[in-house]
């Protein structure tokens, strides 16, 4: 899978309008406790925290990501956005999706992590009863409409809420870049052989937890 980095170019300007129309429904997002709702904020999830979503869902369906499907930026799958209870209803009424069981929903998630996805959650209000959570997407930055957009414009900080960072520990760290080519966001990178990590731009995603090789990275719980 190929990314685009923070600072790298996420849409050509014919693309713009279309990167914005994807995400005008997009009303708020989740951090904890589920279901209190922040104004126009979208939620970083890490694979847990995904998992509680889906045990609570009442129904889910899943269909393939629109952003990825119509710009085909890297080779990541596709069959993997997941649609809970009012926007499953209302996805499956149109025939647009297939609904799944928690256990297979589980293995989408997993998956997607293992592709090196984001996990998002969003609150859509373009679905018969739009409350709390009733997507969770397995998001690119090279495809994105939300996450690529607001990289590519340094908003993700007034945009993207995160419920959990990371720590590494120095002594175990190699400066491999595995983690590197992981983040989506632009926290770690190697420097002179020396691996760098700004925290302020890690949104806890848990992408790079599993795959260091060192155990050198810490998920750390902020709520």
């Amino acid at each position: 899978m190929t990314h685009k980095y923070r600072g790298s170019p996420f849409v050509d300007d014919s693309d713009l309008e279309s990167a914005i129309a994807d995400a005008r429904h997009i009303a708020a997002g989740i951090t904890l406790p589920i279901y209190e709702e922040i104004q126009l904020k979208n939620t970083v999830l890490n694979l847990d925290s995904v998992k509680r979503y889906l045990y609570k869902a009442k129904k889910i369906a899943v269909k393939d990501c629109i952003c990825r499907t119509k710009r085909k930026h890297c080779d990541a799958p596709i069959d993997n956005c997941l649609l809970l209870n009012d926007a499953a209803e209302m996805s499956l009424s149109k025939s647009s999706s297939h609904e799944v069981s928690v256990d297979e929903a589980l293995e989408i998630v997993e998956r997607a992590h293992e592709a090196g996805l984001v996990p998002m959650a969003y609150i859509r209000t373009d679905t018969p009863k739009p409350e709390g959570v009733n997507f969770i997407c397995n998001c690119c930055s090279c495809c994105c409409g939300t996450m690529g957009v607001s990289l590519m414009f340094g908003r993700d900080a007034h945009l993207v809420k995160s419920i959990a960072t990371t720590t590494t520990d120095d002594s175990k760290c190699t400066s491999c870049g595995i983690c590197v080519d992981r983040c989506h966001f632009g926290a770690r990178k190697v420097v002179d052989g020396k691996l760098q990590y700004d925290k302020d731009l890690c949104f806890g995603c848990g992408l790079c937890v599993d795959t260091c090789p060192t155990k050198a990275i810490t998920l750390i719980q902020l709520l």
